[in-house]
């Protein structure tokens, strides 16, 4: 079990002192409430108006009531930073710091303890062995093991650099003295598309019961000098802050291993196949089954950036509509018949997306069917292929009157890696290749930065350079299936896991 740092301890107790604490408490525990009249607001006030306590920019307010922990962890701060207080407000500190002392002395502890398992925990009410005291009572270790347990904080934090050559990958047609628009193939010229890109990835979940947890996602993301990518609209300096994607989950088959859940949040998964891993999904799912089985069932809308990656031409002149949040529903079956084999298929419904020169005029609705599996050959090699196909009816000459059809062949993808890596483990390192054909009328994600309507090859590698923090690198030589348009793109990248 993983235990919560000091500031991670702190927003846990503050934003649940309505369901743990109780204000009828032993005086020696520091969940008591501060009483509203006394003295210590208007001191640690006077302290934080003078900006020298690090972390805390802002006064109390009036009528907010803290618990002994929360102003325990002001005066740890304050008294870090005590040269800079003049000798008055040090004398106010001291005797700040002499108040909450213990409580002091807990708080520090905590922050000492980076990963605490269960025996630890359970024996933090017993004396310390560097000092023989004992500094939590047996209901504060109780409360401190409730609270470690109800949270899930983890998350990513990544910044990489794409360096992208590649010709017209979806070029407009051009109007013609003759009333027709004309195809306009790529005519050789590549151009170059640096791009940098940063993300924050936060994921919470509290757990309510026994049987259900409450979930959000929080994400901050930017970039800098994409001007020319398509992936970003806005050009170069971009940051957004979408919206928190918020959700239930919840086990109702008791021993039948029966989950479900409901709200908004981002369900892409490599054994998926249909969505996209930056794209959130607004609907429910319910899967059962036993861990060599399980059936998934989920019907949501997810956004695949349908109304975005459709060209004028087709939407404007040959009249195709396109949807900001496109409607999926779609079966899952995963199943592992042994411990180096793993095979995945399904089948889902979604409405026809322009972006991928699908007809939605002849076929409005698309039906999707895909397998895949994997195979660990030993401790070093593993593979994994899939191929993926649908009834979807094309659009003729998608880049104008004389230009090519949309390719009807299915799509499929080959993987193998070499190595492993593991995050606990600086050093270790894997090395991949794939080779992948996604036309657009099997092509539903985006995923990785594949381009749509393309095939081609890419190698690369990760390697974890600290504990939960890995380099990855990788090329790519791709052509578009029609067009024949050429793109190569490199990345380097640097991710930091955390929980």
């Amino acid at each position: 079990m993983k235990f919560f740092s000091k500031k991670k301890l702190a927003a846990a107790v503050l934003s649940t002192s309505l369901f743990f604490v109780s204000p009828q408490v032993d005086a020696s525990n520091f969940f008591e409430e501060v009483p509203a009249n006394d003295w210590s607001y208007s001191a640690v006030n006077e302290l934080i108006d003078t900006g020298n306590v690090p972390g805390y920019n802002q006064k109390i307010p009036q009528g907010r009531i803290l618990s002994r922990l929360e102003m325990a962890m002001i005066v740890d701060e304050a008294m870090k930073n005590q040269s800079a207080f003049n000798s008055q407000q040090r004398n106010l500190l001291n005797r700040l710091n002499q108040e909450y002392f213990y409580d002091i002395k807990k708080v520090q502890l905590l922050s000492k303890i980076d990963r605490l398992d269960e025996d630890t925990l359970d024996n933090l009410d017993k004396p310390q062995r560097d000092s023989g005291r004992t500094l939590f009572t047996t209901e504060e270790t109780d409360k401190l093991k409730a609270l470690a347990n109800r949270f899930e904080i983890n998350g990513f934090a990544q910044i990489r650099h794409d360096h992208t050559i590649e010709s017209a990958w979806t070029p407009e047609p051009t109007l013609g003295g003759d009333g027709v628009y004309h195809y306009n193939a790529p005519d050789g010229k590549t151009r170059s598309t640096p791009s940098t890109y940063t993300k924050i990835d936060l994921t919470a979940k509290y757990k309510i019961n026994d049987k259900w947890k409450a979930g959000a996602n929080f994400i901050l993301r930017g970039n800098t000098d994409e001007v020319d990518d398509w992936t970003w609209s806005g050009g170069e300096n971009v940051s957004t802050v979408p919206s928190p994607w918020v959700w239930v989950e919840g086990n109702v088959g008791g021993g039948r291993g029966v989950d479900v859940k409901f709200g908004r949040w981002n369900e892409w998964t490599p054994m998926g196949w249909g969505y996209d891993m930056d794209s959130d999904v607004t609907g429910g799912q319910i899967a059962f089954g036993n861990p060599k089985f399980r059936t998934t069932l989920t019907a949501v809308k997810v956004d695949l950036w349908d109304n975005y990656m459709s060209s004028n031409y087709l939407q404007n002149v040959r009249g195709y509509e396109t949807d900001d949040d496109t409607p999926f529903v779609g079966v899952r079956f995963d199943w592992q018949p042994s411990e180096k084999t793993d095979v995945h298929f399904g089948v889902h419904g979604m409405g026809a997306m322009t972006s991928r020169y699908q007809d939605d005029k002849r076929k409005n609705h698309v039906l999707y069917y895909w397998a895949h599996a994997g195979y660990k050959i030993d401790d070093n090699w593993k593979i994994h292929g899939g191929i993926i196909n649908s009834n979807a009816k094309m659009i003729d000459h998608p880049w104008g009157e004389d230009g090519p059809n949309p390719t009807t062949s299915p799509g499929f993808w080959f993987n193998v890696w070499y190595k492993n890596i593991d995050l606990q483990q600086p050093g270790t390192f894997d090395i991949w290749a794939t080779y992948r054909k996604e036309p657009g009328k099997s092509w539903v994600t985006v995923t990785d930065w594949w381009p749509k309507n393309a095939e081609g090859f890419r190698v690369g590698a990760d390697y974890v350079v600290a504990k939960n923090m890995f380099f990855t690198t990788w090329a790519d030589k791709i052509k578009e299936i029609d067009t024949r348009a050429k793109h190569t793109r490199y990345r380097f990248q640097m991710q930091f896991m955390f929980e």
